[in-house]
């Protein structure tokens, strides 16, 4: 009864987090007996702020929706305004990136190859992705996994997938160089030995270009630079999960 006292619930309550193990007590002389530490720790969990739920599967399609119709108007305010507050609610930038904004640029880029749209509302809807992921971009605290550099090589164009695996790796923790898109692959192969980059990530989207794509990444697993080159259907989640198991391999046991 003291100790519920302390924390301002019925007696009953206290004797359920007794019962349940959730407050540590030992009986004694027919009475549970109760540590002023155990207690204090209790009461410092049961305050400290709660995690928010994330958000709910059909609240991120229905704001997936929202997000297609403000890339399709140009509403950047919009679009930062719906991807700022889902991930102030709980979403990793990933599980946005993948969950609310590849959707809808998907759906664009089909309009636009079905003649429903403009190229230039394709093109007005990648920009502004592309600068939504720049003011996103995490940092986060911790060791870092490694150094990483990202691009895709000459005659891939399209920059935006470079962007999403850039920020995809910085959130997993990766010291990251971003070089974009269209870059040659001898001067690839310099920068990351230069840097002593322990991870290249080649972004394929131009099947015209496979071919440089996967001899370049050969050059690099060469010079001792583990490498992943894109394909059709890999989500970043599995590019997170690629370069981790990477790095397992490599790192030796202790």
């Amino acid at each position: 009864r003291a100790a519920a006292k302390e924390m301002g619930v019925h007696y009953q309550t206290a004797y359920q987090w007794v019962r349940s193990g959730r407050l540590p007590a030992q009986m004694v002389a027919g009475k549970y007996v109760v540590a002023s530490t155990d207690l204090q720790a209790l009461k410092a969990r049961r305050q400290a702020p709660a995690a928010p739920a994330p958000p709910s599967r059909t609240r991120v399609e229905r704001d997936a929706d929202r997000m297609h119709q403000a890339l399709v108007d140009g509403d950047e305010s919009e679009v930062r305004r719906i991807a700022r507050r889902l991930v102030e609610e709980g979403l990793t930038v990933v599980e946005l990136i993948q969950s609310t904004l590849v959707p809808p640029l998907r759906r664009i880029g089909q309009d636009w190859h079905d003649g429903q749209l403009a190229i230039s509302v394709e093109h007005r809807a990648a920009a502004i992705v592309d600068r939504l992921l720049g003011e996103l971009a995490p940092n986060p605290r911790g060791r870092r996994r490694g150094t990483a550099v990202v691009a895709s090589v000459s005659g891939d164009l399209h920059s935006l997938p470079t962007s999403m695996a850039a920020v995809a790796l910085r959130e997993a923790n990766w010291h990251v160089h971003h070089l974009g898109a269209d870059m040659p692959g001898a001067e690839l192969l310099r920068f990351c030995k230069e840097h002593r980059a322990d991870l290249a990530v080649i972004s394929l989207t131009n099947p015209e270009t496979t071919a440089l794509a996967l001899d370049t990444a050969e050059q690099l697993r060469a010079q001792g630079t583990m490498t992943i080159v894109g394909a059709p259907g890999l989500t970043l989640t599995h590019l997170i999960e690629q370069a981790r198991t990477a790095t397992a391999a490599r790192t030796p046991p202790e």
